[in-house]
């Protein structure tokens, strides 16, 4: 049965707005500090930075860009400031960075010139932290490839040497370098998980740390189950379908095994999209929700 409302006064009414005010303020602040759904997945896209809104609007959430364009570790601090005033307008962050150094920048063989990179890296090891990205991939598969006739063991302490050095240097800047294999089309050092776990152990610093690509590991036909052993040693993941390096959702490729060993490992960090695009626009949302609804499935 309906009654009849009955009135307010000025000072009650005052009293119900203002609760109700703080209430609604409260709980939009609780949505902010709320954790991400321990179901979600992190996902950004590898490439120019200046995709930024593209890649919002395809459901990214950061951008991971390569050294050289990003920070200019070659160029002077003007050259450098002058880019750094645009990133700011930007709608995503830049969490990530790759393509670490130039491929005549020799990591090892009889022409390794360890100064020359770790000079290189001083510079751009500072301006990663000003743009505000944390993690370093460390792929540069022509920087580390062994030359004909090198020896391999050399080669490798070369490089754990190397690593040894960077790893202090990246700390202070709040950086942590991760190892990347590289399948061996690309290159022929470091091209498993394994092989990757083994330089993160030999060189045992805790900003020297490793990434699983997926579309490596697919292409040497690396098991999941890698992921589960090598488990702290990870910190970022790559993807990409096996076949042409092609967008997930492009030939169909089914990326499961592998995101359910990250589940298992309770991985939480991000997955970066480093893929061949034919049309950005039209791929990009596909590939996101392709990822997503894979990751949820499990």
């Amino acid at each position: 049965m309906l009654t009849k409302a009955q009135p307010i006064s000025r000072k009650k009414f005052l009293r119900v707005s203002a609760f109700s005010i703080t209430g609604t303020m409260l709980s939009s602040f609780s949505a902010v500090l709320e954790p991400e759904n321990e179901n979600s997945i992190t996902i950004g896209l590898c490439g120019a930075w200046e995709n930024s809104p593209l890649a919002k609007q395809a459901g990214c959430s950061y951008i991971e860009e390569g050294v050289a364009k990003l920070v200019m570790p070659s160029q002077p601090d003007s050259a450098f400031n002058q880019q750094f005033d645009k990133l700011s307008s930007q709608p995503l962050p830049i969490q990530c960075v790759n393509l670490f150094l130039p491929g005549e920048m020799h990591a090892v063989g009889d022409h390794a010139d360890h100064e020359a990179i770790v000079n290189y890296s001083a510079v751009a090891f500072g301006r990663i932290e000003k743009v505000g990205a944390n993690i370093l991939v460390f792929g540069s598969g022509g920087a580390r490839k062994i030359p004909d006739g090198f020896d391999r063991v050399e080669a490798k302490e070369q490089f754990i040497s190397l690593c040894k050095t960077l790893s202090p240097m990246a700390a202070k800047h709040h950086i942590t370098l991760a190892v990347e294999q590289l399948n061996r089309g690309e290159t022929n050092f470091i091209n498993t998980l394994q092989e990757a776990g083994e330089i993160v152990d030999a060189v045992n610093h805790p900003h020297l740390k490793m990434i699983c690509d997926i579309y490596h590991a697919l292409r040497e036909n690396d098991p999941a189950s890698e992921l589960v052993r090598l488990n702290e040693r990870i910190v970022h993941c790559h993807l990409a379908e096996r076949e042409d390096r092609t967008p997930p959702g492009t030939r169909g490729d089914d990326f499961t095994p592998y995101l359910r060993a990250l589940k298992k490992i309770n991985y939480k960090g991000k997955i970066s999209l480093e893929c061949r695009w034919k049309n950005l626009e039209a791929e990009l949302p596909v590939a996101v929700n392709v990822l997503k609804e894979q990751w949820l499935k499990i």
